[in-house]
């Protein structure tokens, strides 16, 4: 929920263990480009913010005990919106599939030097669209199907602006398009109700020069059972090929999908890479 002390990361890390571990909360990492999210928790699993990391990315070599470095950059630390912690973002260009390490140096911002390391899985090709793929033209709700937004967003205040267009209507306008699949109301984590927040900044900032659409997981949220969406997920969460949510996508005027993120992103993020297509 949104008032917990951190949204990322619940476990404990082992005793006898390292002083602080690396929790990467990204899935859905292929070859290319990646943005990669992560934490870094004490042995108490309590989230360590700083400001920014120097991250070292290693292949590990199959059946050898040796690792190679692929990357080496800076993480930028990113608060949450609603909560105390954050996230770092780290952005890596990586050749190979497979299990990669990487190492965290990092200072907090009591000053207290870092040392943090995880490992993730490379998969040979993504779930969800591929940059440079075309978006698919999935049939969502509009607010013109419904007299109460309620029944196909679960946004406290839903901002009509965003349920103007089916992404299959806005694909065919010839604008670049920014979509954002996000459930506000029954989000695992406390950064999903902000990440639509953060689209509708996007688009009173930008304005007509392109199409803003958010994407409710769930048909009909206002119907409950058991305190949850009784509808399941809507097709477009397949047809997308999404593992989790929330998701932004921002789409060029021919219908291409440009940039994609996992997890919570910024105005500031999906802003700056729109404004490379306008």
């Amino acid at each position: 929920s949104s008032d917990s002390e951190d949204p990322i990361i619940s476990s404990e890390q082992q005793a006898g263990g390292p002083d602080y571990s690396a929790i990467i909360i990204t899935t859905d990492m292929a070859v290319g480009h990646s943005r990669i999210l992560f934490g870094i928790v004490d042995r108490e699993g309590m989230p360590v913010p700083a400001e920014s990391s120097e991250v070292a990315a290693y292949f590990l070599v199959p059946r050898e005990d040796s690792r190679e470095l692929k990357d080496s950059v800076t993480a930028q630390f990113v608060s949450w919106p609603t909560a105390v912690g954050g996230v770092f973002v780290l952005e890596v260009d990586l050749d190979a599939a497979g299990v990669y390490e990487i190492d965290v140096n990092a200072t907090s911002t009591d000053g207290t030097p870092i040392f943090a390391q995880a490992n993730f899985i490379l998969k040979e090709t993504a779930s969800t669209p591929e940059v440079g793929s075309f978006a698919p033209a999935s049939v969502t709700h509009t607010g013109a199907e419904v007299d109460d937004l309620s029944h196909i967003t679960s946004s406290p205040e839903p901002d009509p602006g965003l349920y103007r267009f089916s992404i299959h209507e806005a694909l065919q306008q010839g604008k670049p398009l920014a979509v954002v699949f996000a459930t506000p109301a029954f989000c695992v984590r406390a950064t999903c109700g902000p990440q639509v927040g953060e689209l509708s900044k996007v688009k009173d900032k930008v304005g007509d020069q392109a199409n803003y659409i958010h994407v409710e997981v769930f048909e009909s949220p206002h119907l409950l059972e058991g305190g949850r969406p009784a509808g399941g997920l809507v097709p477009a969460v397949d047809e997308w090929g999404l593992p989790t949510e929330p998701w932004t996508f921002i789409i060029d005027a021919q219908g291409l999908v440009y940039a994609k993120f996992e997890q919570f992103t910024t105005a500031e993020e999906i802003e700056a890479k729109l404004r490379e297509i306008l």
